[in-house]
């Protein structure tokens, strides 16, 4: 860095420094008060411990609806994460009515629900609650990031069911590319027989921890001093109250659902291979005829291109593009650029097929 840029500043951080300490009490408070989802819904469905919510848009329309199935390691909230950054707001805005499919927190009771519950129960339930409600046939299906596997099973079994295909951040191929951190600390930074065989419910801070571990200096000291330096900035320190809250609200896993997601989607990698089975049918990915759009941010640590593209090859849908975006995995959810030039077209490509 240039000397005199460099002093420029230590100067700028030093004569702010004394406005800092003094805000820093109400900050604090800011910090811990603000949180994302201010979007009213209602519940319309229930099946534990998942639950399905409805949000309506303003002006009532004849469009089909959109069927969201968040990842089941977080809280849809993201989705939600501000007035002018909401998911939910560009489909509302357009008339588009929006469902959710929140994962719920399982209770130990629960531990023996895996892929097979998740796939052709609770999502084929909860899309076949949409389609009943809204007199439609097939729904548009959007998926993000973990539910990504989840929501492309679903589409290769019931694909009269699904109008479009939308891909957020997917994770389909797990042997391609080699910045796939989140899911690489979950098949080898735990054991995970031993930790299925240990929680009922496998809590997502394990999962937090494990990816804390990996890059210590980022959790523990960049990310807290990057805070300290805008912590005058009122609009920067609700944001980063908006994630933090985020971050804490993910719900647990059952033990067999992460189990079988490490061991038959991670490691052995069935799902992109065609190998995978669920209740007693094989997932042919050929038979997703569905319009598919991908949603990759160029800039994704978790979640490689590699990782995404490959299932464009395997679909048997003849109309498949791909939406790349100058962003981070979270960032395509509640990034100024995703919302000022993705999610806009994205609205408009799937409205265009519904």
């Amino acid at each position: 860095m240039d000397p005199l840029e460099l002093s420029r500043q230590l100067t700028d951080r030093a004569v702010r420094a004394p406005r800092k300490l003094g805000q820093a009490p109400y900050r604090t408070l800011q910090l811990a008060a603000v949180e994302p989802g201010e979007t009213p819904y209602d519940v319309v469905y229930e099946e534990h411990p998942v639950r399905l919510r409805r949000y309506d848009p303003e002006q009532a329309t004849d469009a089909t609806p959109v069927v969201i199935a968040y990842a089941f390691i977080n809280d849809p909230s993201i989705l939600d994460f501000s007035p002018d950054r909401s998911v939910f707001g560009r489909f509302l805005d357009r008339g588009i009515p929006v469902y959710v499919v929140d994962w719920g927190d399982p209770s130990p009771i629960d531990r023996s629900l895996g892929l097979e519950d998740y796939v052709t129960r609770f999502l084929a339930n909860c899309v076949d609650a949409v389609r009943e409600r809204e007199g439609t046939e097939a729904v548009h299906l959007l998926g993000y990031s973990t539910s990504v596997p989840l929501v492309v099973a679903y589409a290769a079994l019931f694909p009269d069911r699904v109008r479009t295909l939308v891909l957020q951040g997917p994770p389909i191929d797990f042997r391609a590319g080699d910045d796939m951190e989140l899911f690489r600390t979950l098949a080898t930074g735990h054991d995970h027989d031993r930790v299925s065989r240990a929680f009922d419910a496998v809590p997502t801070p394990l999962l937090e921890i494990g990816l804390a571990c990996r890059r210590p200096v980022e959790y523990t000291v960049t990310a807290p001093l990057w805070l300290w330096d805008r912590l005058d900035d009122p609009a920067f320190v609700e944001q980063q109250g908006r994630k933090l809250e985020w971050v804490q609200g993910g719900p647990d896993i059952p033990a067999r659902l992460y189990r079988e997601f490490v061991e038959d989607l991670l490691l052995e990698n069935r799902l992109i291979e065609n190998d995978l089975e669920l209740g007693g049918r094989r997932v042919d990915l050929s038979a997703i005829d569905a319009p598919t759009l991908l949603v990759l941010g160029e800039d994704d640590r978790f979640v490689p291109r590699a990782a995404s593209v490959p299932i464009l090859e395997e679909i048997g849908s003849d109309e498949a593009e791909i939406v790349e975006l100058p962003t981070g995995h979270v960032g395509l959810s509640v990034a100024e650029v995703a919302h000022e030039r993705g999610w806009p077209r994205i609205v408009d490509w799937l409205a265009e097929r519904g």
